[in-house]
């Protein structure tokens, strides 16, 4: 296992970075540049928040701390999740894990070799937000820089915890899926995992961090006191948090009890895993195996002749592509499952904001509260469209030539891919927005606004995403997750989150100006608005319009 970690990973990661060719190193060029710029603006976004929490009297320094331990936590349920995804295909469904199988390697080996993959395509875009958020932190606070040496090893500590949790967890999904079916198993995990989330919120998130803001002065003491404790200190985002504040503290003793809680927890995970892997991999890999050879032909053609006659407005040809793509989707655990996660994620984050303040006299902070929730929503449609939108084409595999010289024009093809990703994720993202708007009892206006917005975004976001799919396709690779964590993946995330945070900018300024206008009588003009719609005009028409051209034209020019 040493010589596999310290001697074949990085020839093989070197290889990878070195191999030759225009295509390639344009691809790594333009990766670097633009994860190099979206680093750079998170942080400056969290090193202007954190630096005015900070000169908040009182409560400012507590704010930041909690901040850091709620986003955190947010990271860590995500990064759960993502490793238990990834794992599915990783660790037991790629024909790289099918090849080592057939070698003389252990399975431990295999397990391991197939791990680093799998922890790698899980935290790149965790960690792309995770360090500029912990940078930001260490440059506020003015820490030294082996203070910032050691933040990144403990950032690498936490990171490694639900790396192992979710391919445990993967395993044992695999070896009971052999007994109930893979169905069964997933639906049981998820109605466990939303129990467990629910109970997390109920005790430990809801009565600290939100409180009735028509309270007495009382209450407020109380909401400080609950800002700066935890009820259940025993999970790895408050260690993490915790170990950041002693070490900002200068606090040594409870900077080594943290920093030695997250160390021994991912030490013990990787040993723990590894017995795992020793009795459970194989059997799991048989159990995968074996759940992949099954065909089910039930019902098959009834759920078929519905299919299209939903999309009986469409011509045959795209009509017949439709239907395909939804019965691959729903055939395909890696699909299916993933989308299942996130419409459960949405579940909960619903069920949540009954815990927002809803009687807010303030105009200002009622539209604050309103641009989170429009911003949220923005997120959730460009994780979507670059999970599931930008590897389509890719999906095709290499029967992709039979497309290009059957009557079928790609063009065709590329609006089929379009239209489909477009009606689903658009129905989802303003079904969150309405709900959400609701719950959070904002005005008719905001609603109207945030559904103007979130068709635009739904345009926009799935244009890019096909066409850089196009751009960058990837005919070899079957697994959609590391498609979308391909440089050609890494920049149409980066690219997608940019978008959001610039047309939620762009509303909210105005929106805010008028706000401001309305509450404390300030100076605003209505070509201020002119110039938001204008400016949301241009860039969605740029967004939507420049990588579907490019993405034809590169169709155009490939030879299969």
């Amino acid at each position: 296992m040493r010589h596999l970690l310290l001697i074949t990973k990085p020839k093989l990661i070197w290889r990878l970075i070195a191999r030759k060719g225009f295509e390639h190193w344009a691809k790594l060029i333009v990766a670097i540049v633009v994860i190099g710029l979206f680093f750079f603006g998170a942080y400056e976004l969290f090193f202007r928040v954190f630096d005015y929490l900070v000169n908040v009297q009182d409560i400012g320094l507590v704010l930041v701390d909690r901040l850091i331990s709620i986003g955190f936590l947010a990271f860590f349920a995500m990064l759960i999740i993502s490793n238990i995804v990834s794992s599915i295909s990783t660790l037991f469904r790629s024909t790289e894990t099918g090849y080592l199988m057939a070698t003389p390697l252990s399975y431990t080996n295999v397990f391991w070799s197939r791990f680093i993959d799998n922890f790698f395509y899980s935290s790149w875009a965790t960690a792309v937000i995770g360090l500029p958020m912990t940078l930001a932190y260490i440059i506020v606070h003015k820490l030294a820089f082996w203070q910032m040496l050691l933040t990144g090893a403990i950032l690498f500590f936490f990171l490694l915890i639900p790396a192992f949790i979710g391919a445990v967890i993967a395993m044992f999904l695999f070896y009971v899926a052999k007994k109930i079916t893979i169905k069964r198993t997933i639906a049981i995990f998820l109605f466990l995992s939303i129990g467990l989330i629910y109970f997390y919120i109920r005790t430990n998130i809801a009565g600290g961090i939100m409180f009735n803001v028509m309270g007495d002065l009382s209450m407020l003491n109380y909401y400080l006191r609950q800002l700066g404790s935890y009820k259940n200190p025993y999970f790895p985002h408050i260690w993490f948090a915790e170990a950041l504040r002693a070490v900002r503290l200068a606090n040594w003793n409870n900077a080594l009890l943290f920093i030695s809680a997250l160390f021994s927890t991912a030490t013990l995970g990787f040993f723990a895993t590894d017995q795992i892997a020793r009795w459970l991999y194989f059997p799991a890999f048989e159990s995968a195996m074996t759940i992949s050879g099954r065909r089910k032909t039930k019902h098959r053609s009834l759920f078929g002749s519905r299919l299209w006659k939903l999309f009986s407005p469409f011509p045959k040809d795209m009509r017949a592509m439709m239907v395909k793509d939804i019965k691959l989707f729903l055939r395909d655990p890696n699909q299916w499952s993933q989308f299942a996660v996130i419409l459960v994620l949405l579940a909960v984050y619903l069920a949540n904001l009954r815990f927002v303040p809803s009687r807010i006299e303030s105009l200002l902070w009622q539209t604050v509260i309103s641009f989170v929730n429009f911003a949220f929503c923005g997120y959730i449609l460009a994780t979507l469209s670059v999970r599931f939108v930008y590897p389509a084409i890719s999906m095709e595999g290499k029967s992709f030539w039979s497309i290009v010289s059957s009557p079928l024009r790609v063009r065709k093809l590329f609006w089929e891919k379009f239209v489909v990703a477009f009606i689903v994720f658009f129905i989802i993202a303003e079904i969150v927005a309405v709900i959400s708007n609701g719950i959070l009892s904002q005005s008719s206006q905001m609603i109207i606004l945030t559904g103007v917005g979130i068709l635009l975004m739904s345009i926009s976001l799935v244009s890019l995403n096909v066409g850089l799919g196009i751009i960058f396709p990837n005919f070899e690779e079957l697994n959609p997750m590391r498609i979308a964590s391909s440089g050609g993946g890494m920049i149409s995330a980066l690219l997608s989150l940019f978008y959001v945070g610039i047309v939620v900018v762009v509303i909210a300024l105005p929106t805010y100006r008028y706000t401001s206008y309305l509450t404390f009588g300030e100076s605003f003009s209505n070509w201020e608005i002119v110039g938001a719609i204008s400016a949301i005009v241009i860039i969605n028409a740029i967004t939507t319009l420049i990588p579907l051209k490019l993405g034809l034209k590169n169709i155009g020019n490939r030879e299969f």
